[in-house]
């Protein structure tokens, strides 16, 4: 049986997000298939730039929120 793998499908499957039968099945379709491990590589490599970032908010906004949250009354 032939199985269709959607982005997601890889994204979870890159992220360790996958039970052990999906596992299997994508693996297998990797090994075999060139267009799906080429876009499961591209995923990859998004996923190891992303790593390399680091966002840091300016000190006005945090200021600003930590001001809002100490001065915010509920109802």
């Amino acid at each position: 049986m032939i199985k269709t793998f959607t982005e997601n499908d890889l994204i979870r499957f890159v992220y360790n997000e996958i039970n052990e039968d999906e596992r299997l099945d994508l693996t297998q379709s990797l090994q075999s298939d060139m267009r799906l491990r080429s876009r499961w590589k591209k995923i990859n490599e998004a996923k190891s730039l992303l790593a390399g970032f680091t966002l840091k908010a300016p000190k006005s906004v945090t200021s600003g929120i930590l001001y809002v949250s100490k001065n915010f009354q509920s109802s």
